[in-house]
């Protein structure tokens, strides 16, 4: 179970002012992703947690759109990955029409 009081969040960097799961960003309340999508696009790159979702990226430094061209390079997705992702997005599909 995850914790109510936690925005989901695969970015473990709680320091980072953008974080969601920042203490002082819980702290103000309702607070998303929207500071760290903001500040992604200002600087032409792309969100950690879309790094997280194909591999390890504890050795990755190139947050940038071309970063992250590279990085899908490195980590494909596996079969199993697109399956799954397929019926995530199928689910997430019919659940947003009802």
């Amino acid at each position: 179970m995850t914790d109510p009081g936690r925005h989901f969040c695969t970015c473990k960097d709680l320091a980072c002012p953008c974080n969601p799961n920042n203490p002082k960003n819980l702290a103000k309340g309702g607070l998303g992703c929207d500071a760290c999508i903001r500040k992604n696009l200002a600087r032409g790159e792309v969100p950690s947690c879309m790094f997280i979702s194909l591999g390890d990226t504890s050795e990755w430094d190139d947050w940038s759109v071309e970063g992250f061209a590279r990085f899908v390079s490195l980590h494909p997705r596996s079969e199993e990955g697109g399956r799954s992702s397929a019926e995530h997005s199928a689910a997430f599909e019919a659940a947003r029409k009802n």
